[in-house]
């Protein structure tokens, strides 16, 4: 799936990613924070009424060992829960209930003392506090039980939630407790939202800009989406020198790539004519060579015309010179009579003469 989504896409996923990152983070950090709240204000609540159960059961230990009656005992048992107080103000306060819902000590309510008070006390929602107290109790395996409730804060009439925390006293038949409200817990929990809201909107508007930026750097810088920069090299690869990246930024990768294709294209072009320039002139030059070999051809026949001639000429040549030869012989055989005919022409003058003078 993120090898089909684009650059911009991812980057963006990875900034709303850290973004959701955040706010979950702030989320668990306020559900952390009411946790601990709601768990300390468990701790004080139940810290309170083990105090109060370890003060009547010291008591109950003093009777147990004789030292003080059961009415006696229980009499300072009630004294000094009635007079025990904690939480924030010291306002906080506990009380002794039956575990049939008789009220045995209420520092508040007095008058409920001794009398079943089951279904005569219901909280803001119409619940039976002391029925639900008493059935808490009978359904807890260690003695210990919470009991929810809403109830008005003092010198209000709007039910707020409340919660009681009960605590079996063994051979009294008493169960000791208190309630603290729990609605300024939100309150508390909205508080810790407010403040460290500040910072998490801050932070996640840091990432957010820093996500813009880095987006826009390397948009800018690549000139749009790597996928354009593949297509455009495949179909280079291809052959295909006629690829055009329309709009990219100058200085960016893709308006480089541009660029290259476009020399590349060039070079390619120069490359054509002068491929055509060296067909042209080897065209020129094949036809100069079938000229020539034409022309070497005829000469080839002239000169073994020529040749033929001269083989002729020659053999005539060699005819007139024997006929020469022959002819010289003649003359020099016709010098030589000549010579031999003057000799014997001047001897016959020569008798001539002699004749004559005789």
């Amino acid at each position: 799936m993120l090898n089909q989504m684009s650059l911009r896409s991812r980057i963006v996923l990875l900034v709303v990613v850290a973004v959701l990152g955040i706010a979950v983070m702030g989320a668990l950090s306020v559900a952390q924070a009411k946790r601990q709240l709601t768990d300390a204000r468990h701790g004080q609540l139940v810290t309170a009424v083990e105090s109060a159960h370890s003060i009547v059961e010291g008591f109950r230990a003093m009777e147990a060992s004789g030292k003080l009656d059961t009415a006696a005992a229980q009499a300072a048992a009630k004294a000094a829960v009635a007079h025990a107080r904690y939480g924030k103000d010291g306002k906080e306060y506990l009380y002794i209930w039956s575990l049939d819902g008789v009220g045995v000590m209420h520092p508040i309510k007095p008058e409920w003392q001794g009398q079943n008070m089951i279904g005569k006390v219901k909280d803001g929602g119409g619940t039976d506090v002391i029925a639900s107290l008493v059935d808490g109790m009978r359904q807890s395996t260690d003695g210990r039980a919470f009991v929810p409730t809403n109830f008005p804060r003092p010198g209000d009439t709007k039910p707020v939630p409340k919660l009681q925390y009960v605590m079996k006293v063994d051979g009294w038949n008493w169960m000791v407790g208190s309630g603290l409200y729990t609605d300024d817990l939100d309150a508390m929990v909205w508080s810790i939202l407010a403040a460290d809201g500040v910072l998490v909107a801050a932070g996640l508007l840091l990432i957010g800009g820093i996500g813009w930026l880095t987006l826009r750097s390397v948009m800018r810088q690549i000139g749009g989406e790597p996928a354009q920069a593949v297509s455009a090299m495949r179909s280079v690869a291809g052959g295909d020198l006629t690829v055009t990246l329309p709009g990219v930024p100058a200085g960016s990768l893709l308006a480089a790539l541009a660029d290259m294709i476009a020399s590349l294209r060039g070079t390619v072009g120069q490359v054509r004519t002068a491929t055509d320039s060296i067909s042209t002139a080897s065209t020129e030059i094949a036809s100069g060579n079938q000229d020539l070999s034409s022309r070497t051809e005829h000469t080839a026949s002239n000169l073994q015309e020529t040749a033929a001639s001269m083989e002729e000429l020659t053999g005539t040549v060699r005819q007139s010179a024997e006929s020469a030869r022959a002819a010289t012989q003649l003359a020099e055989a016709a010098a030589g009579t000549a010579r031999r005919g003057g000799t014997v022409v001047g001897e016959v003058v020569h008798t001539m003469r002699e004749i004559n003078e005789s």
